[in-house]
Order: C-alpha cells, then structure tokens, then sequence
C-alpha cells in the first residue's frame, strides 16, 4: 500500500531533499538580443581567417620588447579571434569587451539555429561549438604571440585574465549546456529498502536528475520521491524508521556533495567525511535491518564514470548474529568490506584500540609495493587516498556494530546475559594474572602481538576489507582480515573460554604480474577455572610471512622472480596453578628461508639462499615444593588434579 499521510511523506521529502545539494540555474533568454544582432547573424561569416594580415604585418614590425611593454598587442589578437567568429554589420559607437565578444558569439549563434526551427539537440550542439570557438580563440592567440617571440609573462597573465572573466560571465550558459547535453548522464538515484521486526518493508525512492525542457528551452533540476509501505507502521516503528532516514541522509549528504565551476564536469565526491556512526543506536527491538544504495552517473564524454555505493545491515535475533555488506566502485576504485558480528558482547576499550591499531597495521603491511625498497603505496598517491577513505569506514562500521552489539546484550534473556558475564569474569582472572602476577613469564616477543594478550570482552565476529585499484594491466589488490570467536565449555567442576584471534594481509596484483605478500597472525587463549579460580591458561602466538617479488626482463618478456621468503614466529605459554603450585612452560621458535637472485653472468638463474632457525624452552616451577616431596598424599591429589585440567584442556 502506498501511505498517503501528508505529514509523513513530507518529513520523509524533507529529510531526503537535505541529502543533495542543488545549484541555482539560469537559462539564456531569447530578449537579449537587439535588431543590430539579428542583422548581424545574416551577415555570419563561418569561415573566419586565423588572423587579418594587416594586423600580422603590424605585429612582425614590432620589436619583441615593445610588445612585452604592452598588452595592446596581444588584446588587439584575441579581439580580432573573437570577432572573427561572427561579423556585425551595424557601427557600434564603442568598443566591445572581451566579455562582450564571447557572449554574442553565444547568443548569436543561437539565435541563428532559432531562426532555423532547430530543436534542442541542436540548440545544445551550438552551444558547444560556441565555447569550444571561445577557447580556441584564446588557445589561437597564445600560438600567433608565442610564433611571433612576444608571448612573455605579462601576455600570459593578460589572457588568463581575460579568460577568467569570460568564463565568469559564461557561467549560466556553461550550467545550461552541461545540463542539457547530459542529461542522460548526470543523474542522482537514492534508494532505500527498511524491514521492521514485524515484517512490515517501507521502500524509498529518491531520484535527482539535471535536463533541458523542450517547450520551454530551459535547464531544469528533475526531482521525484516515492513511499511506499507494505503494511502497517506504528509511532514506534516510524521513529525507529526516522532515525535510520536520518543516518542514511548524512551519508547521502557525503555521497552526493558535488563541486562544479562552468566549464567542468561534477566532481563526485570521496567519502572522507561518511560515517557509519549511526548503526551503534540501530533500534533493532522496531527493525530487522535496510538496505540503501546510491549511485551518480556523471559527463561520460570526459571520461568520468558511475559511481555506485551499495549498504546492507541486517540483524538475526534468532541467531544473535548482526550484518553489515558494503559495496563502493568508482572509476578505478572499488571498496568491498562485510562484517558478521555477534548481538552478545560488553565493552572493551583497550581491546578496540587494539583491534583497531592491528588492523592499520595489517593495511600497512599489504599496502606496500613489494617490488620498491622505499615502502610507497602501490596504488599511488590517489589510490592510497581511496583506499585509506574506505578504511576509515569499514573501521568507524566495525566499532559501531561493537557498541549495538553492547547495547543489544543488555536486552536479551538472563542465559545470554551469564554467558556474557561468565566470559567477563574469566577475562578478568586472565588479565589479573598475566598483568600483575610477578611470576609469570609471559609469551616471547620475537614478533610483537598486534592481537593483545587475554581475552576480549568484545562480540565475536568476521571482517574483510579489500581495496582493487583497476587499471588495466595495473591491477593492485589489498585485503585484511579480523576475526574473534569464542567458545566455553565445563566438565564436573571446571569450566572454560577458549578463545581466537586471527589477522591477515594479503597484497598482489590480481593475476597482471605474479607478486605478493601475505602475512598470517593469530593468538589464541585457552583457560580452565575451578571455584572461580583460574587453575589452567594456556597462550601461543604465531606469524606466518610469505612474500615473493619479481621483476620484469624485457630481453624474455616475463617476469622473473627476485626474491622468496618464508619466515614463521611461534610463541607458547602453559601454566597451571593448582594447589598454589605454579608450573610454567614458555617455548619459543623462530624459522626463516629466503633466497635472492644474484646478478651473473656465467648463470642465467642464480640465488643466495638464507636460512635461519632457533629454538628455546623453559620450564618453571614455583611454590612450596617440599610438601610435594615429604607428603604422598598431597602429592598424589596434586598429581591428580593437575592430569584433570590436563586432559580438560586438551580435549577442547
């Protein structure tokens, strides 16, 4: 059903018209001109000369420093340019401007295809043949004083000058022409799609499209917005609706903010100032989620391209799981980040900041050109720039799921709420323990955690990021990867959070030439708790580097391999503390293989290669030891109890 209510569908009008910024317009007029002109296009000489040969005479007699004391020459040759563009054939008792010149070239130009009963189309085609006259007369005149030796630095500032103040009075011309000629081509489409709890769909469609009006002969800014609902909205579900309008509206607002000046095309905007912000108070107890997408589609004649952005966030409550889909091309750019996200999670400050500065370091590891040794961005500057927009992005849309996440928790049933404060507890015993304990001794720090020691407190989930910067047989690709999960468990008298943490960066240049980096992080915690005490934490950390670079040798026409490595860091923490007996294992490994091409010349293909390994191990035991020794008993329950949190902890 479509809802007719005046009062919503004019907020819904108000809220989307806030989303796009328009231009005010102006058309040309047919009352501008006077009979002199009209006389003037019956006399219009199409095939004007480049330049009078009575001023050429002139201006080779001068010497090269008379005329760059002056400007007259140079005004004397672009006036004759741009009066050679149409004759008038009445006297005139004073001398036309530069702006003057150029605007009657337009308005008589046009006057003569009404004249013809032209339509539009070619009304529009004059148009353009009249600024592409106007430029090229001042690009003639640059050429005839530069061959003449008497383009200097005063004759340049006097026709950007010139130039400049033509383009200003051109202006409502130039918006007129660009709006018309594409008026299949510069169109704005907002569309958005929400689905309440109940099942009811509210569809919005917005469009915004700039024209020319045949009847009238003027520019016009087309605008047309549809609401429809599939059933019924309470004031509940219409707030709930308002406030997701209002999110999506300031993202719209980003998307299409435009620049534009009278002889370029619309210059679509980055998303540096687009925000996610508004999914962390997502009133999922009214909606199930939305789906919105925009999309601009500018001057295709001056190579520019679609730009499309696609957005999908949706909440299973049944699963407890949240999701979020983004989709952003534009030209050479593509953007594409999903994140699965658990509706179960608390706050965790310090483990944001440290997922956050794990991931910019993720992107900086796949980010970097592999073939060049002064770590610039392999995308370029504007590349990187995209790239490091979307990023932003895709990290404001995961913390703003974390924090829905919290907030969501705190609405579900008493199980779900143990569950979370179970994990908060035991996180809270690990943290204790490997922060302010004197005896542990924690992982090794050959290849420093990006992840974070302990457990998250944070909802589990699934991010990928990937940035693709397209062009032709450029083609660099960037993808990272975060994921949290958890899991617990209990047996008899002990229970458990086991949980994972993994990060990885992938770089290569999507099959246009075979190098690549890939880097593998994870951290993974795994603890047993008896009466509320952590009798059992085991720790490992490992990175996995593999990177290949190769260069390309014109005398075989392929690319041949420079480098291969594989390095790979493992680090592992056991301890079980039963009984106040404190047993500590800490084990360390390091393995690295390389090789590199070495310049010959009695070898086509020869490599150094590098190897290096290391190993260490540490046990430690803490505690009163000598009751172990002297008591059998107490030595046999210890015994006891340590194969229990054994065998717990390996069966998970």
């Amino acid at each position: 059903m479509v809802n007719n209510a005046l009062g919503s569908q004019s907020n819904l009008s108000t809220l989307l018209a806030q989303s796009v910024n328009n231009a005010n317009q102006t058309s040309v007029s047919p009352s501008l001109l006077t009979g002199s002109d009209l006389q003037a296009i019956n006399d219009l000489q199409t095939n004007a000369p480049k330049i009078s040969d009575e001023l050429l005479s002139q201006l080779n007699n001068e010497t090269i420093d008379e005329a760059l004391a002056s400007n007259q020459k140079a005004g004397d040759v672009l006036k004759q340019q741009l009066t050679s563009l149409f004759t008038i054939s009445s006297t005139l008792n004073y001398k036309l401007s530069d702006e003057e010149l150029a605007l009657r070239t337009v308005i008589s130009s046009q006057h003569e295809g009404l004249l013809k009963n032209e339509n539009s189309t070619q009304l529009i085609e004059r148009l353009n043949t009249s600024v592409k006259n106007i430029q090229g007369a001042y690009a003639n005149t640059s050429d005839i004083l530069s061959s003449l030796g008497q383009l200097g630095h005063e004759q340049k500032t006097f026709l950007a000058s010139s130039q400049q103040r033509v383009e200003r009075s051109l202006n409502p011309y130039m918006e007129s022409l660009n709006r018309a000629k594409y008026e299949d081509d510069d169109n704005y489409l907002f569309e958005l799609s929400v689905k309440t709890k109940e099942g009811d769909v509210i569809n919005i469609t917005f469009n915004s499209s700039q024209g020319y009006d045949e009847k009238t002969g003027e520019a016009i800014d087309g605008f047309g917005i549809s609401y429809e609902v599939n059933g019924d909205l309470s004031e509940a579900e219409h707030t709930a609706l308002t406030q997701v309008m209002a999110g999506v509206g300031e993202m719209a607002d980003e998307f299409f903010k435009v620049s534009e000046n009278s002889f370029n095309p619309l210059i679509v905007p980055n998303q540096t100032d687009m925000s996610l912000d508004f999914l962390a108070g997502f009133n999922s107890e009214q909606l199930a989620g939305f789906n919105v997408s925009f999309s601009t589609t500018q001057n295709k004649d001056l190579d520019s391209k679609e730009n499309n952005l696609d957005l999908s966030y949706s909440i299973d409550e049944a699963l407890n799981q949240q999701a979020l889909v983004f989709k952003a091309v534009g030209g050479q750019n593509d953007i594409d980040f999903a994140l699965d996200m658990s509706t179960i999670g608390a706050k965790d400050t310090q483990q944001m900041q440290q997922y956050l500065a794990s991931l910019d370091q993720s992107l900086e590891d796949s980010r970097v050109n592999s073939t060049e040794d002064d770590k610039e961005s392999a995308f370029g500057r504007k590349g990187d720039e995209a790239m490091q927009q979307g990023f932003a992005l895709f990290k404001g849309a995961f913390a703003s799921m974390s924090s829905a996440a919290e907030r969501y928790s705190n609405l579900e049933s008493l199980a779900d709420q143990h569950f979370n404060d179970g994990r908060a507890m035991v996180a809270d015993l690990v943290d204790n323990m490997i922060t302010n304990d004197v005896r542990y001794q924690g992982l090794g720090n050959k290849a420093p955690n990006t992840l974070g020691t302990g457990i998250s407190k944070l909802a589990d989930f699934d991010a990928t990021f990937s940035y693709a910067f397209d062009n032709g047989d450029y083609q660099p690709k960037s993808t990272i990867e975060l994921s949290q999960a958890t899991e617990q468990a209990q047996l008899g008298e002990l229970s458990s959070v086991t949980q994972s943490k993994n990060v990885s960066s992938h770089f290569d240049y999507q099959y246009s030439r075979p190098d690549y980096y890939n880097k593998e992080e994870s951290y993974n915690v795994n603890t047993a708790v008896k009466n509320k005490e952590l009798v059992g934490l085991d720790q490992s950390h490992e990175v996995d580097v593999d990177t290949k670079m190769f260069e390309f040798n014109p005398q075989t026409n392929q690319y041949e391999l420079q480098m291969a490595m594989q390095e790979q860091t493992i680090s592992k923490s056991d301890i079980r503390l039963i009984d106040d007996i404190w047993l500590e294992e800490n084990e360390n490994s390091y393995n690295m293989n390389k090789k590199e091409r070495v310049e010959s010349d009695e070898k086509q293909d020869e490599f150094k290669k590098t190897s290096s390994h290391s190993h260490n191990k540490l046990v430690t035991l803490i505690g009163d030891l000598d009751k172990l020794a002297e008591n059998k008993d107490v030595r046999r329950e210890y015994l006891t109890n340590l194969s229990q949190v054994n065998f717990f902890m390996d069966k998970k």
